[in-house]
């Protein structure tokens, strides 16, 4: 989609962990995964973000976070995954981060900020239920000020804004293995 961007973490050019990011505005009509999937909570949601000087509400929604075998273990890639799709969102002037998440994976996204919006349903291409899960703004600066991991706008990020034009950015994480 036109609005999505993947997000590939690399170590000596093998692809280690990746995540999708989608833009969301209100009235739009773009699309993501969540929107088709809960789309009264996903446009509640969006209507209820404030109309800004970037225009009315924004949103961004992550989707499939993954991370290869051999970085199975490696949390550190997780953080870095949400620090950029973070300056992405900031970026985008987003108001609300959506996710769809596993029941399993409900109490990470709590420590981020998330809180549900939806019960589990059946989600299109997976046999297992999701839930929407969304952080506004306000939850987002929050958690990043207190867990600077994660914030889009430490040193350790610095040049992020080649992402903006599709290039590449090397980042560094200590001790990732």
């Amino acid at each position: 989609m036109a609005n999505s961007r993947t997000v590939v973490i690399y170590r000596n050019d093998v692809p280690l962990a990746s995540v999708r990011v989608s833009l969301l505005v209100a009235g739009s009509g773009l699309r993501s995964p969540g929107a088709d999937t809960f789309p009264e909570a996903v446009k509640r949601l969006l209507a209820d973000t404030p109309f800004s000087a970037s225009g009315p509400g924004r949103g961004l929604e992550l989707t499939r976070l993954v991370r290869s075998p051999a970085a199975q273990n490696n949390q550190g890639l997780v953080f870095l995954l949400y620090r950029v799709a973070g300056y992405l969102g900031m970026m985008a002037h987003a108001q609300v981060g959506f996710a769809c998440v596993r029941k399993n994976h409900v109490s990470f996204y709590k420590r981020l900020g998330y809180r549900p919006e939806t019960e589990l349903r059946p989600y299109p291409g997976l046999n297992c239920p999701m839930q929407l899960m969304s952080s506004n703004r306000q939850r987002y600066d929050e958690i990043r000020a207190s867990f600077p991991l994660i914030d889009p706008f430490t040193s350790a990020t610095d040049g992020l804004e080649n992402l903006l034009s599709g290039g590449s950015v090397a980042l560094w994480l200590r001790g990732a293995a």
